[in-house]
């Protein structure tokens, strides 16, 4: 029991380290663990495994997309939805559509804030409820902007089908993450609710990791007679100001 306690207490131990600092190496965690760097080697190797720790291209640990999927989403995105409302709110006048503020927790987004359309058709989602990040355009957008080993994480499980417009091939998820960073906006044509399309792009932080995501909803019969490209340039233009004032505030 007492070798399972000090397991635990090492894995927190190591977890709180990476809150607290900007990347850490294995020596470095070893030496503040007062572990071997074996152990300390053995715990990130598990923690890596399960999403919670990222190892970066410089060999620095760092934490995780799987951690995020514990914290409340409603909570992790209230301070970025009020800074972003404005944003928002000039993305609907623009496009009468529903705007949606998402954030990606592990394999999923969690809406955190929508403006819904005013027109009789429309995409509604509850605030707090999740939908599978492969699926959506402000999931794609995020997944996107993922560092290599986040991504793989993510995609080392069976996706699921919701659609028959789903992609559940992880080379076929890749490519279309390409397309995503090409053009800097992400598309979906009803592959998680099949009458349901949206456009979505990411918003970033300084290192290029994503933030949360904006998103123009709507019925997939209207999407067909919109100008994608021009809601994309809408959305880039969009999630740009909103970076530029997520520095500065």
């Amino acid at each position: 029991m007492s070798d399972t306690l000090g397991s635990v207490n090492r894995a927190m131990s190591f977890l709180e380290l990476l809150a607290e600092n900007d990347g850490l190496t294995v020596t470095q965690l070893a030496d503040r663990l007062g572990t071997g760097k074996a152990t300390a080697f053995r715990l990130a190797k598990t923690l890596v495994e399960r999403g919670w720790v990222e190892k970066d291209e410089e060999l620095r640990y760092r934490l995780g997309p799987g951690l995020l999927s514990l914290a409340p989403a409603l909570q992790l995105g209230q301070d970025i939805r009020h800074r972003l409302r404005p944003i928002m709110d000039d993305l609907y006048d623009q496009t009468q559509e529903t705007i949606h503020l998402t954030v990606l927790q592990g394999r999923y987004v969690t809406y955190v804030e929508q403006l819904v359309s005013p027109k009789p058709v429309h995409s509604v989602s509850k605030l707090g409820s999740r939908s599978p990040a492969h699926c959506v355009s402000p999931g794609l957008a995020q997944l996107a902007a993922l560092p290599y080993d986040a991504l793989d994480w993510v995609l080392a499980v069976p996706l699921r089908r919701y659609t028959e417009r789903s992609l559940t091939d992880p080379a076929d998820v890749r490519a279309e993450l390409q397309r995503v960073r090409s053009r800097g906006y992400a598309v979906n044509c009803g592959a998680f609710r099949a009458e349901v399309g949206g456009v979505g792009a990411a918003v970033l932080d300084p290192r290029g990791k994503p933030i949360a995501a904006l998103s123009v909803c709507m019925p997939l019969y209207r999407m067909s007679e919109m100008d994608l490209d021009g809601i994309g340039a809408l959305l880039i233009s969009a999630t740009t100001d909103a970076q530029r004032g997520l520095r500065v505030l």
